[in-house]
């Protein structure tokens, strides 16, 4: 997996926790300000070091702290259309932040975006515990979703009916 790094370690303990092997590519300086960016030159190079083959995913990221600006998720969209890697975004808090969800469309319209992961309790002032994963294509979502019937809690749908519910199409 080819990681845009964050310092918010959820994304790396997953990767780890499941048996993959993190390619972290690290930020660069953006030109004229404090901020550090993605640095598209070093993630084709990493993925081309490797093979494009050999890569399950790009991962990016919307939403994190400074100094780091979200990740120039149109650009390495458009990057994995080109190299055929499939692009996973971490939008953990960005259901609920329009800049966000603009730079996930965009992804979605200007390359490769296979599915984006947001987080219940972060987006929906829900308990600890649910995401939804959405993608352009509702083949990935559906298969996605076909590895849990069963096994899954429902509490993590249940809080969010509930919260969406009582706060109604205004509270939300």
């Amino acid at each position: 997996v080819v990681w845009s790094r964050i310092d918010q370690k959820s994304c790396f303990k997953a990767i780890g926790a499941a048996g993959l092997k993190a390619i972290v590519v690290e930020l660069k300086p953006i030109e004229g300000t404090d901020a550090l960016g993605t640095d598209i030159a070093g993630m084709q190079s990493a993925i081309e070091k490797v093979g494009a083959e050999e890569v399950l995913c790009i991962c990016t990221t919307t939403s994190t702290f400074a100094p780091r600006v979200p990740d120039f998720i149109d650009e390495v969209a458009v990057l994995a259309k080109e190299l055929n890697v499939p692009h996973v975004i971490n939008n953990a808090y960005g259901l609920q932040c329009s800049k966000c969800t603009h730079l996930v469309e965009t992804g979605c319209r200007r390359g490769r975006v296979d599915a984006f992961v947001q987080s219940t309790d972060k987006n929906f002032m829900v308990p600890v515990g649910g995401a939804i994963v959405a993608g352009p294509s509702s083949a990935l979502v559906d298969k996605v979703s076909s590895l849990y019937p069963g096994r899954a809690s429902m509490s993590p749908v249940l809080d969010l009916f509930i919260t969406l519910l009582s706060l109604g199409a205004s509270g939300w």
